[in-house]
């Protein structure tokens, strides 16, 4: 177990910023090219810090953030979430930011297949996954 450091001051970073989209295509990348088990080496303290931050957006700018994303990269960024969430900082919760992403798939009449929510179940221990409180 690693522990991580808190700067309060980074926690009110921008909602845009953190939402901008060459940043979620980045942490798309993460799954897509498999990098998601070494997570924890390929990002360094201050992104780790920083990024924290994305667990704690409201669900209503994430699902405004993910419109424009293909149903690929939705699930690519709900792996690379569900992953996340077990660094030290990023816990989340109900408000992880795999509810309104898996919450805009299923707008778009696509339903998670047992494959990636027995995935999810797998890696994360986070019960409100993937679609929230019930």
């Amino acid at each position: 177990m690693t522990l991580g450091t808190w700067d309060p001051t980074l926690e009110t970073a921008d909602v845009e910023l953190l939402l901008d989209p060459a940043l979620l295509q980045r942490l798309i990348a993460y799954d897509r090219e498999e990098s998601l088990p070494q997570l924890e080496q390929l990002l360094n303290d201050e992104d780790k810090q920083r990024l924290a931050g994305l667990m704690k957006i409201d669900h209503a700018s994430w699902q405004a953030a993910s419109e424009d994303l293909s149903e690929a990269d939705l699930i690519h960024l709900i792996r690379f979430f569900a992953v996340a969430e077990n660094l030290p900082g990023w816990e989340a919760g109900a408000d992880s930011p795999v509810i309104p992403l898996a919450k805009t798939l299923r707008k778009r009449g696509t339903r998670l297949d047992k494959a990636l929510l027995q995935w999810l179940r797998d890696v994360n221990e986070n019960r409100y996954l993937p679609y929230g409180p019930l």
